[in-house]
């Protein structure tokens, strides 16, 4: 007589879990699809759920931090694209975003991949400065929570409350946040009313101090703004559609970390400048990772000018934006 087959559910008895998963189903059941390799279906007998369940509790492990999934990023910037733009523009490296089906805004794309890379980059005693910007809050938002409590996040320039959903403030804070990192806020404002003013404050012990601090930054990270067209700088309310006329009648096409500059990488001033707190140009050229992340086909001519005044070192961008960025410099 032919024994009766065996009960694939009896193959694995269900489990007690150990005492250090407690009542942590989101733990115990990412631990045994992770480690121990088991499929959703086993541990769906294991907990005694079912394997819809299974897959809602590893979906919840993934959005709590639990586990991450990482597509190293490296790869990405192997890419002939990335690499052909890299030296042909001169930069240190580029990363480029493959072209896709996804619904999400294009700043929000580009912040994912950047969250990526700033993950596999981030070291123990980093100082990171920090600027503001809709890609960098996106990359803040994307941000897979780390334990970097020696790493320290801090503000690149002065805040504005007319732009507190992506301000520096809130980029910065964000992204300590994420990284469990040391948070240091610039605590005065972004554009004050007199080069005196500016000058007064400046000359405050904690500001002078904060400034010391960027003065040691290893790695800065920053976005890049058109100033043609609907600009973040005006409707982001950073300044008066008179003062940015001031730089555009001055030739002026883009703006990053603070900073003007021309097609041809110039920078650019204007008074505007002696009331705008901020690290300064020189000081940021001697970070040795500049970070620059930022899209879309109405940016290409700012991001150009912005590699050309040499303010970054590293380019995370889309792959529309680095074909164009090439035709500009065939």
């Amino acid at each position: 007589m032919r024994s009766p087959a065996a009960d694939p559910k009896a193959a694995i008895p269900r489990k007690v879990p150990p005492m250090q998963f407690g009542t942590d189903q989101v733990l115990w059941a990412a631990w045994l699809y992770y480690e121990e390799g088991l499929k959703q279906e086993q541990i769906a007998d294991q907990l005694g759920i079912s394997r819809a369940s299974v897959f809602n509790l590893l979906q919840k492990a993934r959005d709590e931090g639990v586990v991450s999934i990482t597509i190293d990023p490296t790869r990405i910037g192997r890419a002939n694209l990335a690499l052909e733009l890299r030296d042909k523009v001169g930069l240190e490296e580029c990363f480029v975003l493959p072209t896709g089906a996804s619904s999400q805004p294009l700043a929000e794309q580009i912040g994912h991949l950047a969250a990526r890379l700033l993950e596999s980059r981030i070291k123990e005693n980093e100082i990171l400065g920090v600027a503001w910007g809709r890609t960098v809050l996106a990359l803040s938002q994307a941000l897979t929570p780390l334990n970097r409590p020696q790493v320290t996040v801090a503000q690149l320039t002065g805040s504005s409350a007319a732009t507190m959903d992506f301000s520096p403030v809130f980029c910065t804070s964000n992204i300590a946040e994420k990284l469990h990192a040391r948070c240091v806020n610039l605590h005065a404002p972004g554009v004050v009313s007199t080069a005196q003013v500016k000058d007064i404050l400046m000359a405050e012990p904690a500001i002078r101090e904060h400034f010391e601090l960027l003065g040691h930054c290893t790695t800065v990270l920053f976005g890049v703004t058109q100033l043609s067209g609907e600009t973040l700088l005006v409707s982001g309310g950073f300044m008066t559609p008179e003062q940015l006329a001031v730089y555009r009648d001055l030739g002026a096409v883009g703006f990053a970390s603070g900073h003007f500059f021309d097609a041809a990488g110039q920078l650019v001033t204007s008074e505007f400048d002696d009331r705008h707190i901020t690290m300064s140009a020189d000081a940021m050229m001697q970070v040795p990772q500049r970070i620059c992340v930022g899209g879309g086909a109405e940016k290409v001519e700012a991001i150009a000018g912005m590699i050309r005044a040499r303010l970054a070192t590293v380019l995370v961008t889309d792959e529309q934006t680095a074909r164009l960025l090439l035709a500009q410099t065939a």
